[in-house]
């Protein structure tokens, strides 16, 4: 085994007025781990689930609970 990690990709978007909190627009962040947001107005915090669709990508937007 050489010990070689492969590079983790991360990816950043922003979806316009996506934020159910405030509706202002929500920065999105994917990684290998997972998409991941907070906004940057109202500091709501979570989850997005994106899915492509035959229509183009879906995201769907579940709070995380502490």
């Amino acid at each position: 085994m050489t010990g070689f990690q492969p590079r983790s990709e991360v990816s950043e978007y922003t979806i316009p007025e996506g934020c159910p909190g405030c509706g202002a627009d929500l920065p999105v962040r994917v990684s290998e781990k997972g998409a991941m947001s907070v906004c940057t107005h109202c500091h709501w915090m979570g989850r997005p689930v994106l899915t492509v669709t035959h229509r183009g990508l879906s995201v769907e937007v579940k709070a995380l609970q502490a």
